[in-house]
């Protein structure tokens, strides 16, 4: 603390300066003896008497009373130089520069103490407010210790540790001494009445149920009565910063819980409509042909197996939808990055969804030129294949399907538009959400293709974006970075 260097001093130090004090009001005023009332001479002694008091406290002030006391006997009173005194008058002037010594000197004393004290409690009640603010902004339990332990040892001169009944310290006293203080809750170790042989004192640090951990102090002075019970401020402020933070880590553990129960019923609910009706038909069509093997026309076995193929491969996207959403979820989808011609993507596409858009018609335009894309292709395919999908699947049988792309500024922005029912009002950004349909009530799907759509594009450094058209319908549009453009090389 900044007013520590005005703290009493070894006595030894302090009756030094009392003396030489004396000694320079004497050098100061001997000389001019002939020229001045012996009176004013008694002004430089009061003079040095009050900077050692304002210096040393008290003690020193008394002594350097007494040191004045004898020099003005000894140099300004007749006859000079004995300590013998002719006039009563002097005797009076000795009598009351010595009173007025030790009054001045005491009262400077208290001055100086309480200077000292108000200084040392805004220099912490500074600390304990920029303390205060810290702690409100920051999160995290360890990141709460570290700011605790800091301004707890700038406020205090001290060695601070936060301990827990889980932590260790090395030397066994102060860990008793740390130990007691948890369990007992109250303050143990230096000057207190239990364990006072330890280093450092230990303050509890207690929440509103439960004492959280021990605040320990090993001081590089000693601690005042004053300083004693601010530290036990500090103490209830750490505590609360503490409490806080574990009642977040407890609200985030139960957010979490919630949220992966929310996710768990989710995927239960997804899984059980849709694993449902395939299962049904694979089950019904092998049922069949157990029971009509014989009686049945290879035409109609045919047409059953096609049938099962089909529902088998509708329950091997589904699963693989699963897993491709649990990769993004984790973080751990790996892209698999080459070079590829958009007209190919959507080539591509168009083929896997012949059935899906059966009876439809689907109006292509892609922009000549466009460079060719860094991307994962079979996961760009299997975004366009979504899109393409869900319009068959969402908008009458009839209704035909656009697809246009084109680029600009390094991008490439794909547009996907048909003439269904649109979305409904405040689901644009909604039906991204994994297990999210705009039509709960007569769901079509699991859920999971627009969030596996969004979570493939962000990896590659895109995104997708829902809207209504004007006219009906929805358009979902698809920006991809064009990326490194690659370098040809000529055949040898």
């Amino acid at each position: 603390m900044q007013d520590r260097k005005l703290l009493p001093a070894p006595p030894a130090n302090a009756y030094l300066f009392a003396l030489a004090a004396c000694a320079l009001a004497t050098a100061l005023a001997l000389p001019l003896r002939d020229y001045l009332n012996p009176v004013n001479a008694v002004m430089f002694y009061l003079l040095g008497v009050i900077i050692t008091a304002a210096r040393y406290g008290r003690s020193a002030s008394i002594a350097a009373s007494i040191f004045a006391f004898l020099s003005y006997n000894f140099f300004f009173t007749e006859p000079y130089y004995t300590f013998d005194v002719d006039d009563y008058k002097d005797v009076l002037t000795l009598l009351l520069l010595l009173i007025c010594g030790i009054i001045a000197g005491a009262q400077t004393s208290k001055l100086q103490a309480e200077r000292n004290f108000f200084r040392s409690k805004e220099h912490n009640t500074s600390v304990l407010y920029a303390m205060s603010n810290e702690l409100t902004a920051t999160r995290g339990r360890e990141r709460i210790i570290a700011t605790i332990s800091r301004h707890v040892a700038e406020a205090f001169d001290a060695s601070v540790i936060v301990w827990f009944p889980q932590s260790n310290i090395a030397e066994l006293r102060e860990e008793q001494a740390a130990r007691w203080a948890y369990e007992h809750q109250q303050p143990a170790g230096l000057r207190t009445p239990t364990l006072p042989g330890a280093r450092g004192l230990y303050v509890p640090l207690s929440g509103t149920t439960h004492v959280l951990g021990v605040l320990g102090l090993t001081p590089n002075h000693p601690f005042s009565i004053d300083e004693r019970e601010m530290i036990q401020t500090f103490a209830n402020l750490a505590a609360a910063a503490l409490e806080r933070a574990d009642i977040a880590d407890i609200a985030e553990k139960n957010k979490i819980e919630a949220e992966g129960e929310k996710l768990r019923n989710a995927l239960l609910s997804a899984v059980s409509h849709d694993f449902r009706t395939p299962l049904a038909s694979i089950k019904g069509v092998i049922s069949s042909l157990l029971m009509e093997d014989n009686r049945m026309q290879p035409e109609d076995k045919k047409e059953l197996l096609a049938s099962a193929h089909g529902e088998v491969a509708r329950l091997e996207r589904i699963v693989s939808n699963l897993l491709e959403v649990t990769l993004l979820e984790s973080g751990k989808l790996t892209l698999k990055k080459d070079y590829y011609f958009l007209p190919e993507l959507v080539g591509n596409a168009l083929k896997q969804t012949e059935a899906a858009l059966q009876g439809r018609q689907v109006i292509c335009h892609i922009q000549p030129d466009l460079p060719a894309l860094q991307v994962d292709g079979l996961l760009i395919e299997q975004v366009l294949v979504n899109l393409l999908e869900n319009a068959g699947k969402y908008t009458p049988a009839d209704s035909p399907v656009r697809l246009h792309c084109d680029g600009y500024g390094g991008q490439v922005k794909i547009v996907i538009e048909d003439k269904g029912q649109g979305l409904p009002a405040g689901e644009e950004e909604k039906i991204f959400d994994a297990f999210h349909t705009a039509t709960p009530n007569n769901r079509k799907g699991s859920g999971l293709g627009l969030a596996i759509c969004r979570g493939i594009l962000q990896a590659h450094g895109g995104s997708i974006k829902a809207e209504n058209r004007p006219e009906g319908g929805a358009v979902f549009t698809i920006t991809l970075p064009v990326g490194a453009v690659p370098i040809m090389t000529e055949a040898a």
